[in-house]
This record gives C-alpha cells, structure tokens and sequence, in this order.
C-alpha cells in the first residue's frame, strides 16, 4: 500500500454533505507542513499557499488550501485511533529488524495545551530505541491514568521478543504479564510504589553485598561539562518469597544502577533498582537502562525544539491527539531520511525550503503512488 492509500483509511466524523475539501489532500498537507517545522493552523495554512503547485505533483487540491479554521475542523473530525492505525501500521512495517528490539514507553505532558483545558493531555509512546523511530502513542487524560493507557498500548504492539523498558508506575502485575503473554519482555523500575516488592529487591542486593557473593557487572563513564559519570550495574538472579513469586510469576532477573557522579563541588551516589523477565547478561541490562534515560533527548526534547510540542496552542482534544500524532510521523521521516548528515533541526529547515528534499524526506522510504 502506497502512503495515500493508508491515509485514505482514516475515518472522519464530517457530513459529506457539501464537502470542499477532500480529507487525504487536508492530511497529506498537514503532513508536508509538521514534516518543514510548521506548527498550529495558520502556519500550515500559510505553507499549503506557498506550496500549492508542489502539493498538487501529489494531490488534486481541487478547491485550493482551506483556510486555517477550515483544517482545524476538518482535523477535529478525525477519529484519532483510525489515524494512529493507519498511519504507524506502515511504519512499523518499514522499520528495520532487530535481533532484540528495544521499546522504551514513556509518558509526556502536552504542556501548552494544558493551559487552555482542565485536563492535562499526557501523551504516551512507544519509541524503537535501535532504529530511533516512534512506533505509537496514545492519550491520558493526566498521569493518572496513564497505567491503564499503557497496558492498552502493550496489546496493540507487535512485542514478540522485544525487550520493552518501563519507569516506576508501571511496576504492575496486570501490565508485566500482559508482556510476557505476548511473548515479549520487561525491564521495569521499582520504587516505593510496590513497597513490598522494592524492599525484597534491595534485601536481595543487599545480603549478596555483605556475602561478597560474585555479581555479574558492567561498567560504564561518561565526562562532559565538567561532570564524570560512573554507572555500575550489577544483575542477579531473582530469589524471591514464596508470596512474592506468586504475585510476580514473570521475574527472573534483579538489576542493580549504581550512578557515580564527580563535579567541581560534590560527589553524589544514587542507585536504582529494576527487574526483568529476562535472563541476558549486565551489559544488555546496562545499555537498556542507559538508552532509556535516553528517551528525553531521542523523542521528548525533539519533538519540545524541533517541532515545537510544548509551544502549540491548539487546545481542543481532538485536534491535540491528531496534531501530536503528525509530529511523530514528522519525526520518523526525518530519522529515517539518511542521504543528508545533518542534525534533525537543519533536516527540518530544509524541508521547508528545498521542495526535492521535503519530498525525498516524506517519500523515499515509501511508495507515493
């Protein structure tokens, strides 16, 4: 299937009565606008005038570029989950393989938009940290409820074999063994919010420590801005009570995050706990770890700098489930274009300048016809 042909399955809610504007042209513009760094209606209005002899090579456009509170309707009336079907489908399809994929989950809070609503809209995704691609996402409303949201997420991911990483909220028995029944598996931190659990775990560490016991490690350092960063994880295997092990079927292995960190005023130490469902060695764990604190500067901070998340006003629901959608497609066109060494920033400034790479960007990793 071609990148139109996908976008035709998405379903709308608008009377076909009377309609101007065909809704593949009204997503395909939108597209082409987030994917050059646009952001809110009327910049997308404004680049779809400028840009109208380069769209319509694609698209009839038959009525011209709608007006800004035209596409704002028009993408209010979008249904969000058939957008998110569509268009990650293709995606996912096309993103290399891995012998052990790694999905980080993590939650973002669209921030302006919460300044218009009483509800937070807390975004939740999946983020392919071997090939840097967003798979999907889906919308809280607040952090509240995002468990629900991600145990949601869980059962529409392909995860067979893939090592799913998870902060601290997720640590529940429900979301864990939904996982592993779909053959994939877990790293997961545990804090507080499973007392019980979190005690055990460091107890654990805590009497192989005094015992000397051999630990299976991997070290890694980091320097920069007059930092040293030392991280030591140390994994062991899980020896659970009987209770526990009941409750926690699924836990084989308990990891150990020793972060060292050295500046010109302190010396700090922190550890962290995790578990997991596999069994791999300390150096699969540590990088694990690692690429998931990654997740603010491979995802969060390019979609708040580059796509401009966090500035965008548009604040009904609709229209902020659809738009962050787009951006994360945006954001995938822009890894994957791989001709050009550039930084994501410069990639999206020329897409809005040059009409050939915009189209290389948006097209070559699919069929447009």
């Amino acid at each position: 299937m071609t990148l139109f042909d996908h976008l035709s399955l998405v379903e709308e809610t608008r009377s076909p009565i009377n309609q101007q504007h065909h809704l593949v042209d009204v997503l395909f513009l939108v597209l082409a606008a987030v994917a050059s760094g646009q952001n809110g209606w009327a910049e997308i209005q404004q680049f779809g005038e400028l840009r109208l002899d380069w769209l319509r090579k694609f698209r009839l456009f038959s009525n011209g570029i709608p007006r800004r509170h035209t596409i704002a309707r028009i993408m209010k009336a979008v249904d969000p989950d058939s957008f998110q079907f569509c268009i990650f489908s293709w995606i996912n399809d096309i993103r290399a393989k891995s012998s052990k994929p790694l999905i980080a989950i993590d939650g973002k809070t669209l921030k302006s938009a919460s300044l218009w609503s009483r509800n937070d809209f807390h975004s939740v995704n999946a983020y392919d940290l071997n090939n840097g691609i967003a798979l999907y996402q889906d919308m809280a409303e607040g952090k509240g409820k995002e468990i629900k949201t991600v145990q949601n997420l869980v059962c529409m991911l392909n995860i067979k074999d893939a090592l799913i990483t998870l902060d601290a909220l997720h640590a529940q028995k429900e979301t864990l063994e939904s996982i592993v029944a779909r053959k994939g598996h877990y790293l997961v931190q545990v804090k507080g919010n499973q007392p019980t659990l979190f005690n055990a775990v460091k107890a654990q560490f805590h009497e192989a420590f005094n015992d000397n016991t051999a630990l299976a490690q991997y070290e890694m350092q980091d320097k920069g801005h007059g930092r040293m960063e030392r991280r030591i994880t140390f994994q062991i295997p899980a020896e659970l009570s009987p209770e526990l092990q009941e409750k926690w079927p699924s836990i084989k292995t308990l990891v150990a995050v020793e972060r060292h960190r050295k500046d010109k005023k302190s010396n700090t130490l922190d550890t962290a706990f995790y578990l997991s469902s596999y069994d791999i060695d300390a150096e699969f764990m540590a990088t694990s770890v690692r690429h998931h604190w990654g997740i603010e500067n491979s995802l969060h901070w390019v979609l708040d700098v580059v796509y401009k998340e966090d500035a965008c006003r548009i604040h009904d629901e609709n229209g902020t489930k659809v738009l962050s959608l787009v951006r994360k497609m945006a954001l995938n066109l822009a890894k994957m274009e791989s001709t050009q060494n550039r930084s994501m920033k410069s990639k999206v400034q020329r897409a809005l300048l040059d009409d050939d790479y915009r189209e290389l960007m948006i097209f070559a990793n699919v069929k447009c016809h």
